[in-house]
């Protein structure tokens, strides 16, 4: 009975052993013998071994020791573009030309001993070469030397890493080139400063000594001497005024791209003779300062390009506002773009400015976009801005202690409100002002906001207002104070004297401007006239501009 379930035991191991055979389940079978034990490798046992190893991407091949090849899954011979019949038996070499084939024998000499790795390059009928890197080690098994090789594609890694070099260098040729302009930009800044208003500053200090002997003296010629110094000043006031406008145009700042805008092409106009018709959407809204003088920019370097290269006698620029974007367009009639030569100097960097790549930089900072349209009879540049809606908002103001003017009923002096940034120029028109008894200074303000403020506070005759304020501007500041109070009159004090900046005056309903350079001219005369109810506009464009 016992024996009976042995061998019934048995059996079933048989079984059991023969249905993992037939599964793929065993490898190899031990038997042990007389003479020892024996492996015996089962047909099929290394299937699945296989089926990985020609189904897999890398390319895999046995090669023998002077590189002919064993076996090759089908990756292997993909990547030398022969079909597997005719690779198989073939030296590995011989698919290899030149400096690569010399490089795959040294491999395959330095693999008899150890593992090697290295880069060859397959060349393609129609297309880049491809990159491989092939890892060869030695095999000495079962008293077999071969070498085992393994193929792995690196062609999108090479040509991303060398997209990636490109882009270094470009960015590096730009941040030079933006170092340089800034270099060239500060020499010129202090030429101008040191060969102009230096001189007229030194000039000018030498009237006034003139002038205050004079006065010792009591000599007539002391009025010319105050008339000479009082030009002198006048030109040097101009000259500062122009250098900033050619730093950063105050517009941008004050009264938004559209105003900049026009002004820019008024001057570029009368300097270049190129006509320039400009059209602006009426809607367009103010945009965030970055975006406004990304804008700008393009407009100044796209400018510069019409005048050094098109030929053309007039140009357009256009900016629009479509759903969710602002589009920019400056557009000339010109000869085009004929030849490489001309194409590279308006995608290299210009004397000026950095180029088209520049232009291009900057919109993509701001999600925006750059195309230009080089055609035979004319130029079109396209630039395009998301319109971002920012969230704005303002924390609460410190309240600073006030010194407030009250008016009794005794003081019939009409009240002026004096907002200026510039400490010494708020001192000078404070003493200007109260020098004349029918008046009286109510109150200072430093910026937009605080004369807002003030301004209902106090509730003066006249506000007496800066363009270039911090914070609100002027113009802005201007606005809230007439809806708040209509009574109150406004009277501009300015740096600014341009056409589009006297447009925006009158568009704020103030009554009139002074430019600072002529303050000791006009100042007092326009105070009267405004606050009698009437305009001061001092030149013909304005009071046009005023009637209208």
């Amino acid at each position: 009975m016992q024996e009976t379930q042995a061998l019934k035991a048995r059996v079933e191991e048989l079984e059991e052993t023969l249905r993992a055979i037939r599964m793929g389940e065993v490898d190899a079978v031990l038997v042990s013998s007389a003479q020892g034990d024996q492996v015996f490798t089962l047909q099929g046992a290394e299937h699945p071994y296989r089926l990985l190893v020609e189904t897999i991407e890398e390319g895999a091949a046995t090669l023998s020791d002077d590189g002919t090849i064993l076996y090759s899954n089908k990756s292997f011979a993909a990547f030398f573009g022969v079909p597997l019949e005719k690779f198989i038996g073939a030296p590995l070499q011989s698919f290899l030309s030149g400096n690569d084939a010399e490089f795959l024998k040294t491999l395959i000499i330095g693999a008899k001993l150890a593992s090697t790795r290295g880069e060859i390059r397959l060349n393609r009928k129609n297309g880049k070469p491809r990159t491989i890197r092939l890892t060869l080690s030695p095999n000495r098994e079962l008293g077999l030397e071969a070498i085992c090789a393994v193929a792995t594609e690196l062609t999108e890694i090479v040509d991303a890493n060398q997209a990636l070099r490109v882009t270094e260098t470009s960015l590096r040729q730009l941040s030079a080139r933006l170092l340089q302009l800034q270099d060239e930009e500060r020499r010129r800044i202090a030429r101008d400063l040191h060969d102009i208003t230096g001189q007229k500053i030194a000039v000018l200090s030498m009237s006034l000594d003139r002038l205050a002997r004079l006065t010792e003296q009591r000599k007539p010629e002391a009025k010319d001497s105050i008339k000479e110094s009082r030009d002198i000043v006048s030109q040097i006031g101009e000259e500062i005024r122009t250098l900033s406008y050619i730093l950063h145009p105050p517009l941008l700042d004050e009264c938004g791209l559209a105003s900049a805008v026009h002004w820019y092409a008024e001057g570029f106009q009368k300097r270049s003779s190129i006509k320039l018709e400009v059209e602006v959407d009426a809607d367009l809204p103010r945009l965030p300062a970055d975006a406004e003088t990304t804008l700008f920019r393009v407009v100044q370097e796209s400018l510069t390009n019409v005048h050094r290269y098109s030929g053309s006698s007039s140009a357009k620029i256009r900016i629009s506002k479509t759903s969710g974007e602002v589009l920019l367009e400056v557009i000339d009639y010109g000869h085009g773009i004929k030849s490489g030569t001309a194409r590279g100097k308006l995608d290299g960097p210009a004397p000026l400015g950095v180029g088209i790549p520049g232009m291009r930089e900057r919109l993509h900072q701001l999600g925006g976009d750059l195309s230009v349209d080089f055609g035979t009879s004319g130029t079109r540049v396209m630039a395009t801005l998301p319109i971002r809606k920012l969230a704005e908002s303002e924390s609460d103001e410190s309240e600073s202690s006030l010194s407030l003017t009250i008016r009794s009923a005794e003081d019939a002096r009409r009240r002026i409100l004096i907002a200026d940034d510039h400490e010494l120029m708020r001192r000078g028109l404070r003493g200007l002002l109260e020098s004349h008894d029918e008046w009286a200074v109510c109150g200072e303000a430093v910026e937009g906001n605080e004369a807002v403020r003030k301004s209902t506070e106090l509730r003066p005759d006249l506000v007496i207002m800066d363009v270039n304020l911090p914070g609100l501007s002027g113009i802005e500041a201007a606005q809230q104070i007439r809806l708040e109070r209509e009574a109150t009159k406004i009277l501009f004090f300015t740096v600014h004297d341009s056409d589009e900046i006297i447009r925006e005056i009158i568009g704020v309903g103030a009554l009139g401007y002074v430019a600072k350079s002529r303050a000791s001219q006009d100042l007092i005369e326009a105070v009267r006239i405004v606050l009698g109810g009437k305009t001061f506009f001092p030149n013909a464009i304005a009071a046009a501009a005023a009637r209208r």
